[in-house]
């Protein structure tokens, strides 16, 4: 983190890796063409990763590279913008929000809430956005972090960064088209048309129709993958 944690000041968490050796695997992987996916959660992690990727990108420009960023969990409005400049992809998880948002709020403080797994924000600038849960760290279910990225709202019921809560619509397409696009398989799968792969969901409701606290309780009533 870029300052130390509300809950724990002297704390600003640590790298599981030394920053150099890191930076020189990523710069190193999209040198040799990779798509790179690093986790970063704290702002100052992200920072450094948007660092890296911004290295590499002017060491060898690659359009499309699509470098993700796992979690993306506090990123600044400066960090934002270099996102979206640099084409990044973040994968933030918005069942967070509902599963540990209090934990969240305990740590990070209500100011720096308000740019944790941030959503509306990608969107607005153009960003790719994928659905994501980090399962087992939560459950699996789309339907529940549909409805937490719908809602963000945390367990005990507490506001999130409202701000940053996106449409039934948004967050089902971030959840199909959105995580396709975030591993270039778009065209194989993430929408319902002629030539794509059949991988869809029957539900009960539609999520768009009922209250969005409601969302993840639609019963499925089949699934049917890669037919």
């Amino acid at each position: 983190m870029e300052r130390g944690f509300e809950d724990d000041p002297d704390n600003t968490g640590y790298s599981q890796a030394a920053p150099e050796d890191l930076r020189r695997t990523i710069v190193g992987a999209h040198l040799a063409g990779w798509q790179v996916a690093t986790h970063a959660i704290g702002d100052r992690a992200v920072r450094f990763v948007i660092d890296c990727y911004d290295e590499a990108l002017r060491r060898r420009p690659r359009s499309d590279h699509r470098h993700r960023i796992e979690h993306c969990g506090v990123t600044s409005d400066e960090s934002l913008e270099r996102i979206a400049r640099l084409g990044l992809v973040p994968v933030p998880q918005g069942r967070f929000v509902g599963a540990v948002g209090d934990g969240f709020l305990a740590a990070l403080g209500p100011d720096r809430a308000q740019r944790a797994y941030r959503l509306r924000s990608f969107l607005r600038r153009g960003v790719i956005l994928p659905g994501s849960s980090d399962r087992p760290v939560v459950t699996g279910r789309p339907l529940s972090g549909m409805k937490d990225m719908v809602c963000r709202l945390t367990e005990s019921g507490v506001s999130f960064g409202p701000g940053e809560a996106v449409s039934a619509e948004e967050a089902m397409r971030a959840y199909s088209h959105g995580s396709a696009c975030a591993e270039h398989s778009e065209k194989a799968r993430g929408s319902l048309r002629l030539g794509q792969l059949a991988d869809y969901v029957v539900l009960a409701e539609d999520p768009r129709r009922v209250p969005p606290r409601e969302i993840a309780e639609i019963p499925v009533q089949g699934v049917v993958v890669s037919a």
